[in-house]
């Protein structure tokens, strides 16, 4: 057990959510996707004023477990999962948060590059980046960019899209 994970708080929540997305990223999926589990529970039992907080670090309102979710789901492969999470997440993120916005929707990308359709999943990750104002590009945004690159199979690499992608965000 993690510290402070058995108390629900927007702590608790942040703790699970970064360790569900490590998880993720390190691979072991089954364990992200229980942490993800664990952290909704958490959720459900946080106060009213904390779940309703959208625009500060003190709240944990219900986009930040999609966000969390989509990530998960997008790196585990269960693209339907990622699909419901980044719906939702679109839907419930105030229109002041465009850079949380666009990393749904990379990971939109990443999945889309994932099940194979190549060409589409880079575009739509360099069509965001493009619609994305350069002053919300960040070391997240470019983060999670490469790992729309990284949903590419190797030998699918040599695409022009590919290395123009990686180039931008490598700069």
């Amino acid at each position: 057990m993690l510290p402070l994970a058995g108390r629900p708080s927007a702590a608790t929540c942040g703790l699970l959510a970064g360790r569900a997305q490590a998880l993720s990223l390190a691979g072991r999926h089954d364990e992200a996707v229980a942490t993800v589990r664990h952290l909704s529970e958490q959720i459900e039992k946080l106060p009213a004023a904390v779940v309703g907080d959208v625009e500060s670090l003190w709240g944990w309102p219900e986009h930040r477990l999609r966000h969390t979710e989509s990530w998960v789901y997008t790196h585990s492969g269960d693209r339907r999962a990622a699909a419901a999470a980044q719906a939702r997440a679109l839907e419930l993120y105030p229109a002041s948060q465009i850079r949380l916005r666009t990393q749904v929707q990379l990971h939109q990308a990443a999945a889309t590059a994932r099940t194979g359709d190549i060409t589409d999943g880079l575009t739509a990750a360099a069509d965001l980046l493009d619609r994305l104002p350069q002053e919300q590009h960040n070391e997240l945004v470019r983060a999670v960019t490469l790992q729309v690159t990284a949903a590419v199979p190797d030998r699918e690499r040599h695409r022009p899209l590919y290395t123009e992608l990686i180039d931008r965000v490598q700069r």
